[in-house]
């Protein structure tokens, strides 16, 4: 998690860099690009988020996050990944898009001048090939995992219609769900449980497998308390889940 102060942008952000990744002679930036689960516009979430919140380490995602409060994230993400490029030894990128399935659909090499565009590009093919739930609205959406490896925020906000609002969808936002339960964590997700805060209820089961201290760490920097709340809890019996 070691970074190296790179540079300043003009707004006087500090950049941070991975301090192994200073001693390297060249660095090729692997991404996956899709929509972000909380921010919109030309950057999202890919090769130039890369160069802010994945070489910036913690220390960087921390700074950057709460520069997001004061300007778009498409500003920031540009103003620090243009002086990461300019300075950070970086020979291309790798982006990469999925299908619904999760499954890769498309890599393309890019070069350091190409990024912006071309993740631009990228962007609206994950846009349309993200996965859809095969209804607009609902009363309840069971949900049996949820886990960082699956999405940023534990379940992707652009499928279950929870990008605008923490507890209902926007008014141009779909699908309607007026109610999420959770029934555990991913294995991989080691505990960290960002993401319930999202839903309304969960099953106990979900909450003793949190990290409380990962999860604090994770939703702090983001600069999103609420995603890591702990819903109404149920306990699950045998044939029915009842509230405690």
């Amino acid at each position: 998690m070691e970074t190296v102060l790179l540079d300043r942008t003009s707004e006087g952000i500090p950049v941070h860099f991975a301090r192994d990744a200073v001693e390297a002679d060249h660095i090729l930036v692997v991404g996956r690009v899709k929509p972000h689960t909380r921010f919109v516009g030309e950057f999202q979430s890919g090769l130039m988020k890369m160069l802010l919140i994945g070489l910036g380490k913690h220390e960087g995602a921390r700074i950057y996050h709460r520069a997001f409060e004061d300007f778009s994230f498409d500003h920031i993400v540009g103003s620090v990944g243009r002086r990461v490029i300019e300075k950070g030894r970086v020979l291309a990128g790798l982006g990469v898009v999925e299908n619904a399935y999760d499954e890769t659909a498309l890599i393309r090499g890019v070069l350091p001048h190409e990024f912006e565009e071309q993740e631009k590009q990228l962007l609206t093919l994950a846009q349309g090939w993200l996965p859809r739930l095969p209804f607009d609205r609902a009363d309840i959406l069971l949900i049996d995992q949820i886990g960082k490896e699956i999405s940023g925020s534990g379940l992707d906000t652009n499928v279950v219609g929870r990008k605008e609002h923490e507890h209902c969808a926007g008014p141009n936002e779909f699908p309607k769900v007026k109610r999420i339960i959770v029934r555990s964590l991913t294995e991989q997700a080691h505990g960290n449980a960002t993401g319930l805060g999202l839903c309304e209820f969960c099953l106990t089961r979900a909450v003793k497998a949190m990290n409380s201290h990962s999860t604090w760490i994770n939703v702090m920097t983001a600069g999103n308390p609420a995603a890591g709340m702990i819903p109404r809890t149920t306990i699950q019996t045998g044939r029915c889940s009842r509230s405690p």
